[in-house]
């Protein structure tokens, strides 16, 4: 999406009135440029920021991009600093395993410390390191007792790896983020993964094949899909209009939009 201007014409009439009524908290809008998408426009608070006010979003997550153009502390940095006095942006740090306690490369729990900070994310297959709990567990440890949320792409670890995590740390809530590359067939792995784990989550910015969002809230309900617009590399009438056009009833959509994620929030420990 390149420019704001461009939602206030799309979003007229009752388009417009459906997605004020849903009250959406984004959970995946992104600062930063990735490598993966050359052709997207650098993602800065100002157009970030532009674009949810065109679209009446009040209440977001805010992830930096941390995929070899940036280090993960690079990354954090210039994620902690942009949300400074931004009240309702929280950030999704890039977490790395933890080595000797505070120290080495791992991740310093100090980040944990900040107030605006609502969760992590790893990416193991980015980073060349392992998803198991004997690697990653000290970082799934704080993250449960602070009930802090972990993120991770989809095509970033292994659906086992996943429900070994999920299994191991029951109280870790797991969000799984369809993107960036197709989930549609790959929800045929994630479906059943996450009727065997409840504390296993997804954002439906990618569940864009007929029939498929329904398909989910079917089976597992609608307490564990998050809304997610993966701006800016894509547009968040997408997953709005997933919501929109689906066949669910209106409580359903609020929760899926933003309640389930601010409940989330409302748990983080400080």
């Amino acid at each position: 999406m390149k420019d704001k201007d461009s939602f206030s014409v799309n979003i007229a009439g009752r388009w417009k009135e459906d997605i004020l009524s849903m009250d959406i908290l984004d959970a995946g809008s992104w600062l930063g440029k990735s490598s993966d998408f050359p052709l997207m426009e650098e993602g800065t608070p100002e157009l970030i920021s532009g674009i949810h006010s065109a679209m009446g979003i009040r209440e977001a997550l805010i992830s930096h991009w941390a995929d070899g153009r940036y280090s993960p502390d690079e990354s954090n940095s210039i994620l902690l600093e942009s949300l400074s006095g931004r009240e309702n942006w929280h950030g999704i740090i890039t977490a790395l395993p933890f080595t000797a306690g505070n120290s080495g490369n791992g991740l310093n729990r100090k980040l944990f410390g900040s107030t605006k900070v609502a969760g992590a994310r790893i990416y193991p297959a980015t980073f060349r390191h392992s998803p198991s709990c004997w690697c990653i567990g000290p970082l799934c440890e704080i993250l449960s007792e602070r009930k802090m949320p972990l993120f991770i792409f989809h095509t970033e670890a292994s659906f086992d790896d996943l429900h070994n995590i999920a299994v191991n740390f029951p109280a870790l809530k797991i969000i799984v983020e369809t993107q960036p590359k197709k989930i549609i067939y790959h929800s045929r792995s994630l479906l059943p993964l996450m009727k065997k784990c409840r504390n296993i989550l997804a954002d439906i910015s990618n569940l864009t094949a007929p029939g498929l969002l329904e398909l989910f809230v079917e089976n597992i309900g609608c307490g564990r899909l998050i809304f997610s617009s993966f701006l800016p590399a894509n547009d968040p009438l997408v997953p709005a209009g997933i919501l929109i056009g689906s066949r669910i009833g209106q409580k359903e959509k609020v929760s899926i939009a933003g309640d389930n994620m601010r409940r989330i929030l409302e748990g983080i420990k400080k």
